[in-house]
């Protein structure tokens, strides 16, 4: 390494020695060359700065996909040229500054007391440098006696110009280079050095004989040591988090220095990753529970988990039962307790919001509320409230009750009482008001009155089921005791039909009073129609359009529900799906008089598929063709064919249908299939007969028909409608042929086999 250096330095006095010889007239040949040099500009200076081998940066760790480093890095700067000197500067996020520099030590440098003038001698035995390398003390001084000999250089320049450059390795080679390794320097960066954030790593090289500037890099050092913060929850509800439909949650996060890559949200059994610190997380029906997420940073540190409140999201309505003691329309004359069973279902998603507040009214005026604790989990209740108002003119009192959850989902029960306080009071025992029952019924009618009561009658209408209306009963009511406060009358009803119950009555001071009710003795069952004409049947799809009134008869109001293959179906709705179906129908009246009604159907509209076994559209056969077809689905058949366009007699339930043309010509056959859905397919094919010619065609061709039977045939007997099938004689040629042929094809194997 000590002899590269020196030469080095003798190259350098060399050169020097060159550029202190021009004469006049080499300066302005100079000056020319500089000139040129302006021109080229940055391409001179890439030139130059090839000469010298650049500095080395290492890092530890490779550079992550995000640029950004997790912990601090050790960077290593290597300087590998002697001839230079490199510098770096670093800038950290905080504006502190670090400096330095890195130079492969020299003798000179070494040696900093010895003096110059020694060494001015020494530039005539730069020429014989194999001698003199062993000198390790020489400086830059010796350069200086290399003047007297620039007097004989002008020769050169005449002729080479500013191409003198090159020829300066020529005098390094003449006075020896030593080509030993130059030892590196390394600068090792210490880690704590950076600081979190982006880092500027300066590195340039400098000459050190002119300080000329020939290399320059920056590096940037982004280093993330924090986590990502905790990701944020909100939502449109941020309080309570119960939802009554689909709802987006939006989260967020943020990082202090590289960013937020991505958050990863969980809800349950279902993840999503939202890109950037920001995003929305949909929360589907039928969720329960919290959501948990955590973000990710650009280093690729994960942050701390973070859980959300907890979400609700269910459409359930909540169910109210409402109990007033007494059937609905019966008069009272007094206050009515009303009793309200609230409760949330749970059936749908197997869990519920919870009850948030219940509201009663009475004749549309809030008469209270019940509301339930936030953070509570109440899902049932029972409350109970007084109705202490009267009846105007015979007018029911109206109740409603209104049941509100946490997820937003409502239920209203409306309901009535009767109460009347004025007199004459009339009471109907036995039946109640719009009641319905399937047994027979006894009725007690009673008038009582504060005041002498003057009058008293009771009226029995009845509608029978075929809407004829007919009074059984005309009756006057009689006081029990001789002061004609109260009046009974009881009637026994047994048939079926509508009632209509009719009580007047006056006192002496002329106030009057009527009460009628209306009920229903049902001992019959609701009729079902239109059901069983569908067991049997085979459609291409099933859709139930028959109204309520026109598909069940009764005299009263009644429900009913239907299935479908054990499934809830629901009049309109259209089944499409092929296969055998079950209709059931179960109709039950306001009597309990139950009825059931079922049918069996197929559902097909699925086209049959006709297979034509042997014959091709657009075949051609010589001497006869073998017309073969069949269909093999449940229920379809070959409804026309035609040959030619002349129709072929088949039977009403044909499946399959074969018949052989021997006759040369043209044939185009027509066929439509169908089933018993309706469901058709029509198919054509053509094909051609030719006469049979030759030896090879009377023997090859029954063979070939004997021998390429259709393996997709059906298990159905074929059905041949025409007579004219191949007579018995060429059925014998045939076989006779295939015999010949497999003797042939024997014997060809047993010659193949001896060669």
């Amino acid at each position: 390494m000590e002899n590269r250096q020196r030469n080095r330095r003798k190259n350098r006095r060399n050169r020097a020695a060159y550029s202190g010889s021009f004469p006049a007239a080499g300066t302005v040949v100079l000056f020319g060359v500089l000139g040129s040099c302006w021109l080229l500009g940055k391409s001179v200076l890439a030139e130059e700065a090839e000469q010298y081998e650049p500095p080395r940066l290492v890092i530890s760790e490779p550079e992550s996909g995000t640029l950004w480093y997790q912990d601090p890095q050790e960077v290593k700067i290597i300087h590998m040229d002697p001839d230079t000197v490199t510098r770096y500067l670093i800038r950290t996020p905080s504006g502190k500054e670090t400096e330095g520099e890195l130079r492969i030590k020299s003798e000179e440098t070494e040696e900093p007391d010895e003096t110059e003038m020694p060494e001015e001698p020494a530039e005539p035995e730069g020429e014989e440098a194999p001698e003199g390398s062993e000198m390790a003390g020489e400086t830059e001084m010796p350069e200086e006696p290399a003047e007297p000999e620039e007097e004989e250089a002008p020769e050169e320049p005449e002729t080479t110009g500013e191409e003198e450059t090159p020829e300066k390795p020529e005098i390094s080679e003449e006075v020896g280079i030593d080509n030993t390794q130059v030892e590196p320097v390394t600068e090792v960066l210490s880690r704590e050095i950076w600081e979190e954030g982006e880092n500027h790593l300066l590195v340039w090289m400098e000459k050190i004989e002119d300080g000329t500037e020939v290399y320059r890099e920056e590096q940037k050092i982004r280093l993330d040591e924090s986590m990502p913060g905790k990701v944020s929850f909100t939502c449109r509800d941020p309080a309570g988090g119960y939802f009554s439909s689909p709802t987006k949650i939006e989260v967020r996060a943020s990082d202090k220095f590289s960013g937020v890559r991505e958050i990863i949200c969980t809800a349950g059994n279902r993840k999503k990753r939202i890109e950037g610190g920001h995003g929305t997380f949909e929360i589907p029906l039928g969720f329960a529970g919290k959501i948990t997420a955590h973000a990710v940073d650009n280093s690729g540190r994960e942050g701390p988990g973070s859980e959300s409140s907890w979400i609700c999201c269910e459409d359930e309505a909540p169910l109210i039962n409402m109990y007033t003691g007494q059937e609905e329309g019966v008069w009272n004359d007094g206050a009515v307790t009303v009793r309200l069973e609230v409760c949330e279902p749970g059936e749908k998603y197997g869990f519920s919001s919870g009850l948030k507040s219940v509201t009663y009214y009475v004749n549309g005026q809030a008469a209270g509320r019940k509301e339930y604790p936030d953070g509570s989990t109440v899902c049932s209740d029972s409350l109970s409230f007084p109705v202490d108002e009267t009846s105007q003119n015979g007018e029911e009192i109206q109740i409603m009750a209104h049941a509100l959850d946490r997820a937003g989902n409502t239920s209203v029960r409306m309901g009535k009482v009767f109460i009347d306080t004025k007199t004459p009071v009339i009471s109907i025992k036995g039946i109640k008001d719009a009641a319905i029952t399937g047994e027979d019924t006894v009725i007690e009618v009673s008038v009582s009155e504060e005041n002498i009561l003057s009058e008293g009658k009771v009226r029995i209408f009845r509608t029978t089921p075929g809407e004829e209306k007919k009074e059984v009963t005309d009756m006057t009511l009689e006081p029990r005791d001789r002061s004609g406060q109260v009046f009974e009358k009881e009637m026994h009803l047994q048939e079926s039909g509508i009632y209509e119950c009719i009580v007047t009555a006056a006192d002496a001071a002329g106030h009057e009073a009527e009460e009628n009710i209306t009920f229903t003795i049902d001992h019959d069952s609701p009729v079902i129609k239109y059901v069983e004409q569908m067991n049997g049947a085979n459609i291409r799809f099933f859709q139930w359009n028959y109204g309520r009134e026109e598909m069940i008869q009764d005299l009263t109001e009644y429900s009913y529900v239907m299935y479908l293959n054990g499934n809830p179906y629901f009049s309109g709705d259209l089944v499409t799906e092929e296969g055998e179906k079950l209709l059931e129908v179960r109709a039950e009246d306001a009597a309990g008089n139950v009825s059931f009604a079922e049918a069996a159907f197929t559902v097909d509209h699925t086209p049959p598929v006709i297979h034509w076994g042997e014959s091709e559209n657009g075949g051609k056969y010589d001497g006869s063709a073998i017309l073969s077809l069949w269909v093999d689905g449940t229920g379809e058949r070959i409804r026309e064919l035609h040959i030619n366009r002349e129709r072929q007699k088949i039977s009403a339930d044909s499946r399959v249908f074969q018949y052989e043309i021997t006759e040369s010509g043209q044939y185009t056959v027509d066929v439509k299939a169908d089933d018993l859905a309706g469901n058709e397919t029509v198919e054509q094919i053509s094909f051609e007969v030719r006469e049979q010619s030759g030896f090879a065609g009377s023997v090859i061709e029954p063979v070939r028909r004997i021998f390429s039977g259709n393996r997709e045939k059906p298990e159905v007997q074929e059905e041949n409608v025409h007579d004219g099938g191949a007579p018995a004689l060429g059925v014998l040629a045939a076989i006779g042929a295939a015999v010949v042929v497999c003797a042939f094809y024997t014997f060809y194997k047993r010659q193949k086999g001896a060669a």
